[in-house]
């Protein structure tokens, strides 16, 4: 039998289903409930109706909210392969994943994978099977005793799923049949679909962008520190999922291997809050 360590033993990570499951979340922390009104309105439709209910003081929640969307132009490309509806096509969200470290009081840390968005928008013309982190149950929030210390997003874990193959080009000189030299594109690479890793622009000592990437310098997931219990900790998603498109050579989704503002955004761009009630 796998006995779980310290940190595990105390914030266990359970899926929507698994919030609604009392005795589950009564073993974790004595007999106080952990649907507190923050973490229920986060959840629920936001109108209040649970805020009657009330806080949990032995509890923590952190919780993951997609709020990304999907490039116009990149969903009139693949929902049409796919033959998703209207109705398919509005609750479409980019998939994606982070890693998020639990500190405690007593100085160990629980690090917790996040995943949310469609499994299903990727180019039908390539396996998925292929990709088994796309096919992944989603987990977008975790319950826990409140030993917590502190919650931090690690930067380096943000991925976003990109669902096409991207083809890259290249211009170089071509030597024509009268002898002449003139530039073309050549294709250099293929990029199947998979998690593209998110990056933080670049910027010089001054804080001036030099240039930018997916996520701004200030729009990072901020560190929560001095966590108390009965909080709930979301940290939100918002921005677009979107790929290049070189137009003077193809229709499918491209890029100039040497254009480098375009190739740092592969991705998306997007931003982060991190709040606390």
């Amino acid at each position: 039998m796998k006995t779980s360590t310290p940190a595990e033993a105390r914030f266990r990570p359970l899926g929507l289903v698994g919030l609604f499951v009392a005795t589950g979340l009564i073993a974790m922390g004595g007999s106080c409930t952990a649907f507190n009104p923050a973490f229920l309105n986060l959840i629920g439709p936001g109108d209040g109706s649970f805020t009657t209910i009330p806080n949990a003081p032995g509890h923590v929640v952190v919780a993951f909210v997609n709020n990304a969307e999907i490039d116009e132009r990149l969903v009139d490309f693949l929902a049409p392969e796919l033959g998703l509806s209207d109705a398919e096509v509005r609750m479409l969200r980019p998939r994606v994943r982070l890693r998020v470290r639990i500190a405690f009081t007593d100085g160990t840390s629980l690090p917790i994978e996040m995943i949310d968005g469609s499994r299903e928008f990727v180019d039908p013309a390539f396996d998925a099977s292929a990709v088994p982190d796309l096919n992944q149950n989603d987990l977008t929030n975790v319950v826990g005793r409140c030993d917590v210390s502190g919650v931090a997003v690690e930067l380096n874990s943000i991925e976003v799923f990109v669902p096409v193959e991207l083809i890259g080009f290249q211009l170089v000189e071509v030597q024509g049949e009268g002898g002449q030299t003139t530039t073309d594109f050549e294709e250099r690479q293929r990029l199947p679909p998979g998690f593209n890793a998110l990056e933080v622009d670049d910027v010089d000592d001054d804080g001036n962008t030099i240039l930018q990437r997916n996520i701004g310098v200030r729009d990072v997931p901020s560190p929560t520190a001095n966590v108390l219990c009965g909080s709930v900790i979301s940290i939100t998603m918002r921005g677009v999922l979107d790929v290049p498109f070189l137009e003077a050579e193809t229709n499918d989704p491209s890029f100039d291997i040497d254009d480098e503002p375009t190739v740092a955004r592969i991705g998306g761009r997007y931003e982060f809050d991190v709040s606390v009630q």
